[in-house]
């Protein structure tokens, strides 16, 4: 039976004559030599030669075996002579010899052992450093903070070349987020040679940001002070999503069962005031600066029926009621409605794109688009112009709003929408975070950046419905 091709490959590629037969070879060749050369010589150190290979063979261990068959070999080149017969110098030689051998394997056995363990240990700690690349952020700082080395997973997560992290410190990641006291007391705690270990907020290079389970470990001298600073850490984005999460349900659990009291105690009368208002409106004959006042009345209770509706559905949203939305026809209907409002009537509003209807709940989505629409026409004061593009991909549908008015600092961005924050004189500060609630409740996202030229653009995306996919 033949031998397969890949066998027979490593067979030609194995060496003819290995460490062990060339040491045998030779452990016959000087065994000869001595026999031929009168017993006083020096020959018997050339066993030396073999030992090393033999040691070289194997483990560290094959070493004593090679010095146990030398010996043998060196005090059997005595056996033929008589001990009477022998010079002084032949067993000083033989001596000499086997001294030469043990001594050779001992340095051999003890050098092969230190390199087997250093092997161990390289290996080891390359194991090690493959396992924390793999799963960490890994970096390296002088005592200055300059980074000096970093992983591939720190270079993915902040999204920063290499070449471009080296040389910088971490200012760069900076978000803004942690106040000055924050970071000093960071780094009082390493440049003592402490541990330290915290959550750090960072911000990647494409804006988006970050957080990071953060261990600081300073690496000491002799004396004890700091060379250089091991930063490792581990993403948390999404668990401090969750946190943020759980803390915002449990302050709208809070935040319903007030409303639940505003509804009962302050809508309810809000609207009895303004009939009555209207009522009294209906019969006044006289002076009509009174009529003015009275309709100034009724225009700030409509405001806090507003603050209050608001309010509420922020604190118990409803269910969506999805159908496939024609967002083009949507938007169309909206603007004519918020033309009523003396903010938004001298806007000019231009819309680009024919998109697929979405799957959307039809009127919670009227209430984000009106609450972004009106957001810009408040910017630009009442004057200017809005861009809506309106575009679809596979499965995803996108709205793109524009404004050209002063735009929004990355502070402000960053917090826009969060509850009750707010740039305006008046105002709740719960449109955008309605928005928001009622867009990822669909599945879908909201944001808001910068406009190239100025202004400011928020982007939402929908998916678009199964079945009208499959058609």
């Amino acid at each position: 039976m033949s031998k397969p091709d890949d066998l027979l490959t490593i067979e030609a590629k194995r060496p003819r004559f290995g460490p062990l037969t060339i040491a045998s070879i030779l452990t016959v060749v000087i065994f000869a030599l001595d026999f031929e050369i009168r017993p006083g010589t020096g020959l018997g150190a050339l066993y030396v030669v073999p030992v090393l290979l033999v040691s070289y063979a194997g483990p560290p261990y094959y070493a004593f075996y090679g010095a146990w068959v030398s010996s043998l070999l060196i005090a059997v080149r005595l056996l033929p002579y008589p001990l009477a017969e022998l010079q002084p110098a032949v067993p000083i030689n033989r001596f000499t010899a086997l001294v030469v051998v043990w001594t050779t394997a001992t340095i051999v056995y003890r050098l092969r052992q230190t390199a087997t363990e250093r092997s161990a240990i390289a290996r080891d700690l390359a194991d090690m450093k493959y396992a924390l690349d793999q799963s960490a952020i890994v970096a390296t700082t002088n005592t200055k903070g300059t980074i000096t080395f970093v992983n591939d997973k720190f270079c993915e997560i902040s999204k920063y070349p290499r070449e471009e992290l080296l040389g910088q410190d971490h200012r760069l990641l900076n978000s803004g987020f942690h106040p000055k006291e924050f970071m000093r007391d960071l780094w009082v705690t390493i440049a003592n040679g402490r541990i330290w270990r915290g959550e750090i907020r960072n911000r990647a290079k494409d804006g988006a940001i970050y957080w990071v389970d953060t261990t600081i470990v300073p690496f000491l001298d002799d004396l004890g002070k700091p060379y250089q600073y091991m930063a490792i850490r581990y993403e948390i984005t999404d668990r401090k999503r969750s946190e943020e999460l759980l803390r915002e349900q449990a302050a709208l659990a809070r935040l319903g069962e007030m409303a639940a009291v505003v509804a009962h105690e302050v809508k309810n009368p809000i609207a009895g005031i303004r009939g009555a208002l209207q009522v009294i409106v209906s019969r006044m004959t006289g002076d009509p600066r009174d009529r003015s006042v009275i309709g100034d009345i009724i225009a700030r209770l409509d405001a806090l029926n507003g603050i209050v509706q608001d309010l509420l559905v922020y604190a118990r949203p409803r269910q969506l009621k999805r159908e496939p939305v024609d967002l083009r026809s949507l938007i169309t209907s909206i603007i004519g409605l918020l033309r009523r409002d003396p903010t938004f009537a001298a806007m000019q509003v231009d819309v680009s794109g024919e998109p697929q209807p979405v799957s959307a709940d039809p009127e919670q989505l009227r209430l984000v688009l009106q609450n972004v629409l009106m957001n810009a026409a408040q910017a630009m004061g009442g004057q200017g112009a809005i861009e809506i593009a309106l575009s679809c991909e596979p499965g995803t549908c996108r709205i793109d709003i524009r404004d050209h008015g002063p735009g929004m600092t990355p502070e402000v961005i960053e917090k826009a929408f969060d509850a009750f924050f707010t740039t305006k004189h008046r105002g709740t500060g719960l449109g955008l975070p309605i928005a928001r609630r009622v867009v990822e409740a669909h599945g879908g996202h909201i944001g808001i950046r910068p406009a190239l030229g100025g202004g400011t653009v928020v982007a939402i995306e929908f998916g678009t419905p199964p079945a009208l996919l499959r058609a």
